[in-house]
C-alpha cells in the first residue's frame, strides 16, 4: 500500500486525529506507532502515526516534516491500550500518547524574540508616550536579549504583545522566529579505551617503560584480555591513571579510543540484599501454584492476593515472576511510591539482578529514558515503578503485579489523562493474554467485591510468615484523656502555689502511649509514630472569639510551621506571620491545636530528651535521597523513634519495631468524602502492620476523639471482612461504588457567579440527555470551595452499574454534553477550566 496520507494523533485538547500528506521521500519510513514532526497552526508538534487513510477529500493537506523514529515508539499493544484510555477517560488520544512516553520525547517549536538593535535608548526616546507596551518589551529585552515568547508574555503580565512586536520588527529593533526545541532526552555517549593486539604483544615483550606497562596491564585485565572496550573515565578514576600516558600509548597504536552508548544509573541505587533462605508456607505455595497454572494457560486471568500485613505477599510476587521469566515472558511490577518501598526493590534486585530496572519521578529524564529504551530493546525483563510504569514498552508481557492495589496514588489526579494504573493494568493484561495479580492487606472495596463476584480469583494469606503474630491494638479516648490530664496538671499547679493559667496547652500523646514508648526505649526496640498531618499545628484559633486563621486565597485553615515560624497554606503556598493578637476581637489568647508532625516532634523531645527521633514528611524529604537517609538511620538503630505522616505506613518491614502509635485516627475519618471510612481503615491497618514483624510481640496504640466510630471497631478486631460487609451495606444504600460508576466534573475560575453559571448549563445538558441510567448531583461547592483565588464547583454523576454495566451510556452522555457546552455561546472567550474525572478517588 502506498502511504500517501497519514492520520496523526497530536497532544492537543481536541478529540480527533489530523490527516497529513507524506512526502515521497518519507513514505517508506512511515509506520504506525512512529513519531512524526508536523506543522500545526504556526507551530511544529510531535505526533504519532495512527493510520493510513487510502484517500481524503481534503485538497490542501499539509505535509509532515519528518519521521523521528527508526523503530515504532508504540507497538500495536500500546496503541490499543492508549486508545482504550482515551475512550474510557474522555481524553484526546494524542494527550494519552504523550503521557505514555518518557519526558522530552515530544518535541515542539517555540517562538523566540531577539533584540537586534544596539541603539535601544535612542529608539526609546523617539517613541510616543502611548507606546507603553513597546517600552516595556524593550526594557525586558535589554536585560535578556533572547527570550521565549511565553516568558516575555509572563513578564509583561499578560499584555497583548503582537501589534507592538510587529511594529518593533518593522523598525528592525527585534526579530520573532519560530524554532524547533532541542530534544530534551537522547542516548548518552561515553568515551572508551581498548587495548589493541599490538598492546597485548607489548605486555608479553615487557619492553615498555614501567608507567606505560602498568597502564597496559591494568587495561588488559579490565577489558577481559582485550575482548571489550573499557569506559575511559571509570578506568582513569579507578587506578588514578593519567590521560596523557594513554595518549602516548595511542600514538604507538597500543590502545585505541572510541565511543559507545552508556546507561545513566541512579546516583543512589539501593544495594541488593543477600538472598535469604525462604521456605514458602502452605498458603504461599498454593497462591504461587494457582498463578503458575494461569501463566501456563497463556490466557488472561486476574487474581486478588489478600494477605494480612507481614504475610509474605512480596515473596509470592517474586516466585510468580520467576515462573514468568522461565516461560520466556516479561513482568511489570507497580508499587505506590518507589521512594517509600526501598526494601521491596532491594528484594527484587537480590533475586533477579540486572534483569530488573527501576524507574520513578526522582530519576532524571535521561535515566528514565534509558530504562524505557532498555525495555523496548529487550535488554531487561522486569520493570518496577509507580503508575506510569504501566506504559513500559516491554515485549511479551506475561505478568503484571499491582502491589498495595488499594492505594489512591495509582490514580493520576493532577494532569491528563486521569487514569487509574490499577485498572489500566487489568486492561493491558487482558489485551496481552497475561496474568495480573492485585495484592493488598486491605483491598479496595471495589476489588474485593469483584473477587466476590468471581471477576477475580481470590487468594488469601491469613497468617504472618515465620510464626510472627499480629500486634495487639488498644484504643485511647482522647476526650477522657485530656480531661484527666487537665485535672492532674491543675492539681500539680495548685500544690506549687503558682497562679492557674487561663488555658492549659493541649497534649498530643496520651499517658498510655507515653508509658509504652518508655518501655520500648528501655528495651532498645524500634517505635513508629504516625500523625497524618505535617507542620507544627493545623489550626490557629482565638480562645475568646473562636476566630481561625485562614488562607487569603483558599477556604482552608493555615498550618503553623515552627522552624520557619510562619503560617502556610498547603494548597497554594501562601505564607504569613502568625498574629500576636486576634484580628477579630483583639484578644491575646491564641492557641494552636489539631497537631502536626512538628508539634508532636517537639513534645516527644520534651518527654523523652535522650531518645533520637527522626521525622519523615514532605518537609523533611524534599531533597534527593532524603527518604533513604531517614529510613536507613532508623533501620540501623541509630534512631529510636520514626515519626511521620502516612509515609511511614507503607511498605516498611523493620523487625526491630515493636510499637506503633497513631497520634490521631480522626484526621482522615471525618473528611467529607464517601471513601473516608475505607481510607481510614486501610491507613490504620497498614500502619499497625509495621509492628511485631518478628518473634517479638508488637503493640499498637491508636488515639481518637471518635472511639465509637464503626471503622475503629473493625481496626481493633483486625477484621477486614467484617468492615467490608458493613461498608458495602452503606455503599449499596447510597448507590456508591462498587454499585455505581462515578464521574466528577469540576469547574474552576476566578469569578464565582460565572463559574456557577457554566456548571449549571453543563448540568442542564446532562439532565436533558438522561435516560434513567444515571443521576446528576449538583452543581455545588467543592469541599474546598476556593484554591489559589480560583472558585471550584462540582457536578457528580452516578451511573448505576445495574443499568449501565460498562459505563457506555455515561461516557456517551458526557461526550455529547461536552460538545454542546463547547459549541455554546457561553464558552466564547471563557477562561473557565473544565475537568472531567472518571472513577475519581476523592471528592474533595
Amino acid at each position: 500500500m502506498e502511504r500517501k496520507f497519514v492520520d496523526i494523533a497530536l497532544p492537543v485538547p481536541l478529540d480527533h486525529t489530523f490527516t497529513y500528506s507524506v512526502p515521497e521521500e518519507l513514505r517508506e519510513f512511515a509506520e504506525r506507532g512512529k513519531r512524526a514532526l508536523v506543522p500545526f497552526g504556526k507551530k511544529l508538534l510531535t505526533g504519532v502515526i495512527i493510520d493510513f487513510p487510502p484517500s481524503t477529500s481534503i485538497t490542501s493537506l499539509k505535509p509532515i516534516r519528518d519521521i523521528l523514529d527508526e523503530q515504532p515508539t508504540f507497538s500495536k499493544e500500546l496503541l490499543d491500550l492508549t486508545r482504550w484510555i482515551s475512550d474510557y477517560y474522555l481524553t484526546p488520544w494524542g494527550e494519552v500518547l504523550r503521557s505514555a512516553t518518557p519526558q522530552g520525547l515530544f518535541q515542539e517549536s517555540t517562538t523566540i524574540v531577539r533584540l537586534l538593535s544596539t541603539n535601544v535608548e535612542e529608539f526609546l526616546s523617539k517613541l510616543k508616550p502611548q507606546a507603553r507596551t513597546q517600552k516595556l518589551i524593550l526594557s525586558i529585552l535589554q536585560k535578556n536579549p533572547v527570550m521565549k515568547m511565553s516568558l516575555l508574555r509572563t513578564q509583561c503580565k499578560g499584555k497583548t504583545l503582537h501589534s507592538s512586536l510587529r511594529e518593533l520588527q518593522k523598525q528592525g529593533i527585534v526579530s520573532v522566529d519560530i524554532e524547533l526545541e532541542r530534544p530534551k532526552v537522547k542516548p548518552k555517549k561515553e568515551r572508551t579505551v581498548t587495548i589493541t593486539q599490538q598492546g597485548i604483544d607489548a605486555i608479553a615483550s615487557g619492553i615498555l617503560p614501567d608507567k606505560q606497562l602498568e597502564h597496559l596491564t591494568k587495561l588488559e585485565e579490565e577489558s577481559n584480555s582485550g575482548q571489550t572496550a573499557v569506559p575511559l573515565q571509570t578506568f582513569l578514576k579507578k587506578f588514578g591513571f593519567s590521560l596523557s600516558t594513554l595518549r602516548t600509548l595511542e600514538k604507538k597504536q597500543l590502545v585505541s579510543f572510541g565511543e559507545r552508548e552508556a546507561l545513566r544509573r541512579a546516583d543512589e541505587e539501593e544495594p541488593s540484599e543477600q538472598i535469604p533462605s525462604i521456605t514458602l508456607n502452605a498458603n504461599q505455595e498454593f497462591a504461587v501454584k494457582e498463578i503458575a497454572q494461569a501463566l501456563s494457560a497463556e490466557a488472561y486471568k486476574a487474581f486478588l492476593l489478600h494477605g494480612v500485613t507481614g504475610s509474605g505477599k512480596t515473596q509470592v510476587y517474586i516466585e510468580a515472576i520467576r515462573k514468568t521469566i522461565e516461560r520466556g515472558k516479561t513482568a511489570i511490577v507497580l508499587v505506590p511510591e518507589i521512594s517509600l518501598t526501598p526494601q521491596t526493590v532491594r528484594r527484587f534486585k537480590a533475586h533477579f539482578g540486572d534483569e530488573v530496572a527501576v524507574t520513578h519521578s526522582q530519576l532524571s529524564a535521561g535515566q528514565r529514558y534509558d530504562v524505557w529504551r532498555m525495555a523496548q530493546e529487550g535488554k531487561i525483563k522486569i520493570v518496577i515503578g509507580p503508575r506510569s510504569v504501566i506504559f513500559t514498552p516491554l515485549k511479551n508481557v506475561g505478568l503484571i503485579v499491582v502491589d498495595e492495589e488499594h492505594e489512591s496514588s495509582y490514580k493520576q489526579y493532577d494532569a491528563l489523562p486521569r487514569y487509574n494504573a490499577r485498572d489500566v493494568a487489568l486492561v493491558r493484561a487482558h489485551q496481552a493474554n497475561a496474568v495480573v495479580v492485585l495484592g493488598s492487606a486491605t483491598p479496595s472495596i471495589e476489588s474485593y467485591y469483584n473477587a466476590q463476584q468471581k471477576k477475580y480469583t481470590l487468594l488469601t494469606l491469613p497468617q504472618r510468615v515465620d510464626k510472627a503474630q499480629l500486634p495487639a491494638i488498644e484504643l485511647v479516648d482522647m476526650r477522657t484523656e485530656r480531661k484527666q490530664q487537665y485535672e492532674d496538671t491543675k492539681e500539680e499547679i495548685q500544690k506549687s502555689g503558682k497562679p492557674f493559667p487561663k488555658h492549659l496547652p493541649p497534649t498530643s500523646i496520651s499517658k498510655l502511649l507515653q508509658d509504652h514508648i518508655q518501655r520500648r526505649l528501655d528495651a532498645k526496640e524500634g517505635i513508629i509514630l504516625m500523625q497524618n498531618r505535617r507542620g507544627f499545628s493545623h489550626v490557629m484559633e482565638c480562645y475568646d472569639c473562636g476566630y481561625v486563621e485562614k488562607c487569603d486565597n483558599c477556604d482552608v485553615t493555615l498550618t503553623y510551621h515552627v522552624i520557619k515560624k510562619h503560617l502556610r497554606c498547603h494548597y497554594c503556598g501562601f505564607v504569613k506571620k502568625p498574629p500576636t493578637v486576634c484580628p477579630q476581637c483583639q484578644g491575646t489568647e491564641l492557641r494552636f491545636h489539631a497537631f502536626g508532625t512538628q508539634q508532636v516532634h517537639e513534645e516527644l523531645q520534651q518527654l523523652f530528651p535522650d531518645a533520637k527521633i527522626v521525622r519523615m514528611d514532605r518537609d523533611t524529604t524534599t531533597r534527593k535521597g532524603s527518604h533513604h537517609k531517614i529510613l536507613n538511620s532508623f533501620e540501623s538503630g541509630e534512631a529510636d523513634i520514626l515519626l511521620g505522616t502516612q509515609m511511614v505506613a507503607k511498605g516498611l518491614d523493620f523487625p526491630r519495631v515493636t510499637l506503633v502509635g497513631v497520634i490521631s485516627a480522626d484526621t482522615q475519618m471525618l473528611l467529607p468524602d464517601f471513601r473516608s471510612a475505607e481510607v481510614t481503615f486501610q491507613l490504620l491497618t497498614q500502619v499497625a502492620g509495621r509492628a511485631g514483624r518478628s518473634t517479638i510481640a508488637g503493640e499498637v496504640v491508636i488515639q481518637t476523639l471518635q472511639p465509637e466510630h464503626y471503622t475503629l471497631k473493625h481496626v481493633l478486631n483486625q477484621n477486614y471482612l467484617a468492615f467490608y460487609l458493613e461498608e458495602l451495606q452503606y455503599r449499596k444504600e447510597l448507590d456508591y461504588p462498587p454499585f455505581s460508576r462515578l464521574a466528577l466534573i469540576e469547574f474552576v475560575g476566578a469569578d464565582e457567579p460565572h463559574v456557577q453559571r457554566h456548571a449549571r448549563v453543563f448540568a442542564q445538558y446532562l439532565n436533558a440527555l438522561n435516560h434513567n441510567s444515571y443521576r446528576v448531583l449538583g452543581p455545588a461547592d467543592a469541599a474546598i470551595p476556593k484554591i489559589r483565588n480560583q472558585y471550584r464547583k462540582h457536578i457528580v454523576v452516578k451511573s448505576l452499574k445495574q443499568l449501565d454495566p460498562n459505563g457506555t451510556h455515561l461516557r456517551n452522555a458526557l461526550r455529547k454534553a461536552q460538545e454542546q457546552y463547547a459549541n455554546s455561546a457561553l464558552t466564547e472567550k471563557s477562561n473557565i477550566k473544565v475537568i472531567i474525572d472518571i472513577d475519581p478517588q476523592g471528592m474533595m
